[in-house]
């Protein structure tokens, strides 16, 4: 069988970006970011008992993650992460774009 005559069946999506916005303009954008095939490697939720809320633990490559999404605000002088959450297997980001800062 030849891998390469193999089509993938992707869902059909409605688009998810505003015609005619420049998204490299100011403001704040959130963003998703999902892991491959939605695996489940990036934290875990625990809870410690009947009244405990849940929290998020990290897993290794959570943790690589959440580095790197702390790094961004130290390298770029016009982008900021306001918020961020690192789900099992999907990261919800709030970034902040501003160029003239004062």
């Amino acid at each position: 069988m030849n891998v390469f005559k193999i089509k993938m069946e992707l869902p059909n999506r409605k688009p998810t970006r505003l015609k005619n916005y420049n998204y490299g303009a100011e403001g704040a954008y959130f963003i998703t970011i999902c892991t491959h095939n939605r695996r489940n490697i990036l934290s875990n939720i625990v809870g410690e008992g009947l009244c405990a809320l849940p929290t998020i633990k990290l897993t290794p490559i959570g943790e690589i993650v959440e580095n790197s999404i702390k790094y961004i605000n130290s390298i770029y002088n016009n982008t900021t992460i306001e918020k961020y959450v690192i789900m099992p297997n999907h990261i919800h980001i709030i970034i902040k774009i501003k160029y003239n800062a004062n």
